[in-house]
């Protein structure tokens, strides 16, 4: 794949947009495995498909992940190989109402699956809730107003846990989680840290929800 597009969108999460020469078939919940320069194989979830463009949104971190930095550092035009998309996160095409949970780039699969639920025309309520610390932190913003204002089944709602703003809602996305503000929905679908996902997971079932309601992807 070669490097089409370098996006800063914060200040320490970029877009990314690749090329493929290749007929790529790829669904909404999927990732693909960079081999970096430096060999390491390190994979990444898609965020949306366009034609034989592929996106990401990646966070560069400043620790000891540093294939993120040489990820997010590669110069436009650069060829990238990679292993062909694979996993099984998968959003139920049904009339069921559904929650989306996420913080910081565990973005992208679930804004691929609702986008692409939209596009095709799913009736089913969508809500997407998310988290950051802060609102220098947000990004995807205008994309998801877009959605918003085209699809009237879908909204959306921002959380920030280290300041308040006008725009959003204050603390954590659990704490939104709790039967009186969930009740309408039938599945959830959460995409995040392994101990998020369990806390989420939890949230929900004591406002009783079943295990089977709800689907998640641990990173």
């Amino acid at each position: 794949m070669k490097l089409l597009k370098k996006e800063k969108l914060t200040h320490d999460v970029y877009e990314l947009v690749f090329y493929c020469d290749k007929n790529l078939e790829t669904l909404p919940w999927q990732f693909i495995t960079f081999i970096l320069p430096s060999w390491l194989r390190r994979a990444y979830s898609i965020s949306n498909k366009d034609w034989n463009n592929l996106e990401f949104i990646v966070k560069r971190l400043e620790d000891w992940r540093w294939w993120s930095r040489e990820l997010c550092d590669i110069e436009i035009w650069t060829l990238v190989e990679s292993i062909w998309p694979v996993w099984h996160f998968i959003l139920r095409e049904n009339d069921n109402n559904k929650l989306f949970v996420w913080t910081w780039t565990w973005f992208a699969p679930l804004y691929f699956q609702v986008k692409k639920a939209l596009e095709s025309w799913l009736k089913s309520k969508m809500l997407f809730i998310f988290w950051v610390r802060g609102f220098e932190d947000v990004f995807y913003e205008k994309q998801l107003n877009f959605l918003k204002n085209k699809y009237t089944n879908f909204d959306f709602e921002l959380f920030l846990s280290r300041e308040d703003h006008t725009r959003t809602s204050r603390w954590y996305v659990t704490d939104y989680l709790k039967i009186g503000n969930i009740w309408d929905f039938d599945e959830f679908y959460i995409c995040w840290s392994t101990v998020m996902v369990e806390c989420s997971k939890q949230k929900i079932e004591e406002a009783w929800f079943k295990k089977e309601q709800i689907y998640f992807e641990k990173y």
